[in-house]
């Protein structure tokens, strides 16, 4: 017999006891006990916490974007003028007030072609095809365009500021209010004189002043013009023409008013922007004054006959017909396609700075060097068409204030673009992918 407390004992005891069936099992694993809302809780608890850290990295995305677009961006250079900088963001507000105003601009000249019964065809393609109008049309489709001009006037802008800067030359808040009256048409001096104002003021189109800027934007073919006629609606400026000087002055203010209101609407600028627009404009004219205060009051003036052609094979086949004994007269009629076509080409006297604003200097200098009677050309002008000139008079006469202001305007242009090109002025790439293309290109009243 054994004696209990053996070892065997204890191994059989052992044994017993991992026998399948055996009463007592070994415990199971502690997660393969855990519940189903246990497994839940945790889905629950990854889920959230993939919730935020998706929330977290979105809105690091959209603050940086805001510091990039609202901070670094808008600081970022886009030129420099003898050390002083322009901005994108100056570059951008400046691009964003040009917009709306062209789109102002064109939509009043709508309004005064169909006020005389044209229609809405020959507005268009008049508009399409007469400058400032065409550029304008052109550059409000095509960013690059637009860019290139509004950088161009900014940095002319800042020239002649430092120019009037360092000569004393100011400008007062009466000589903006005049700039906004030109604007408008509205003469308050003349509405005292004259109780029948004309019932469509004119609107002074911007100076448009293009010299090359660099980078040069890559040449974008011109679109279509597809003017929009779901349109923001243009203040009017029509004020009723029986209205006294009062009732005109009360309407002027509200149309300006109602612009300014407008303006703030659509580019974000404040009133001391738009005023700050129309003070450039003053210097400007303050600037055009001072320049050319001793200007001449005689000049030599020319008369002639001319054909514009729009190629160089066009107008060397006119020559030889000319050389041929063909008439100048019919030969304009029938292929120039300046104005002066349907006069045969007949010229009255003219200014050879006016020939130079509309053809090039190269014109004015072949009439210059010519003698009566000759005919030159072909000559390419700046506009990319070429002009045959036959020379029939010349003679110093006075000017009129119309043609010294014309005059002035021109030697003006010139003493700015010597005062441009004696400057340090640098451009970056900065602005080419950051030009607004907002408040959106639309011209009121067109059907």
């Amino acid at each position: 017999m054994a004696k209990s407390g053996q070892p065997g004992d204890a191994n059989k005891s052992k044994q017993s006891s991992t026998q399948p069936g055996s009463a007592r099992q070994q415990p199971k694993l502690i997660k393969e006990y855990r519940t189903r809302a246990e497994r839940e809780a945790r889905i629950q608890r990854i889920l959230v916490i993939s919730m935020i850290v998706v929330a977290v990295v979105v809105g690091i995305l959209l603050i940086s974007a805001f510091v990039i677009d609202g901070i670094i961006v808008p600081n970022q250079v886009a030129a420099t003028v003898n050390d002083t900088q322009i901005t994108v963001g100056e570059f951008q507000r400046n691009v964003r007030l040009t917009r709306a105003l062209r789109n102002i601009e064109l939509s009043n000249a709508v309004a005064q072609y169909r006020a005389i019964g044209i229609s809405d065809d020959q507005i268009i393609q008049f508009l399409t095809s007469q400058p400032p109008y065409s550029t304008w049309i052109n550059e409000m489709q095509v960013p690059d365009q637009l860019g290139n001009t509004v950088l161009n006037q900014m940095i002319d802008d800042e020239v002649l500021r430092q120019y009037a800067a360092a000569n004393g030359i100011t400008i007062t808040e009466e000589q903006i209010d005049e700039q906004i009256q030109n604007f408008f048409g509205y003469d308050p001096v003349a509405a005292l004189s004259s109780p029948t104002p004309s019932p469509s003021p004119t609107v002074s189109p911007t100076p448009i002043v293009s010299p090359t800027a660099s980078p040069t934007p890559t040449t974008t073919p011109t679109p279509e013009f597809t003017p929009t006629t779901t349109l923001t609606p243009v203040p009017s400026n029509t004020p009723a023409p029986t209205q006294n000087a009062t009732e005109m002055a009360e309407s002027f203010n509200t149309v300006r008013n109602d612009m300014f209101a407008e303006l703030r609407s659509q580019t974000g600028m404040s009133d001391a922007d738009i005023r700050a627009y129309f003070g450039v404009l003053a210097l400007y004219e303050a600037m055009r004054d001072h320049l050319t205060s001793e200007e001449q009051t005689t000049a030599p003036f020319v008369s002639g006959r001319i054909i514009v052609v729009a190629n160089e094979d066009s107008a060397n086949d006119i020559l030889a017909a000319l050389a041929e004994g063909d008439s100048f007269a019919e030969l304009a009629r029938a292929n120039s396609t300046d104005a002066s076509a349907a006069l045969g080409g007949e010229l009255d006297w003219r200014t050879l700075e006016s020939l130079t604003a509309d053809f090039g200097q190269a014109l004015s200098d072949a009439i210059s060097a010519a003698s009566i009677g000759d005919t030159v050309g072909p000559i390419a002008t700046d506009a990319g068409t070429y002009v045959i000139f036959q020379l029939r008079g010349r003679e110093d006469r006075d000017l009129s204030e119309s043609e010294l202001d014309q005059l002035r305007d021109v030697n003006f242009q010139q003493q700015l673009d010597e005062l441009r090109a004696n400057a340090s002025v640098t451009t970056t790439s900065n602005w080419v992918d950051n030009v607004p293309t907002d408040p959106p290109f639309v011209i009121q009243g067109l059907s």
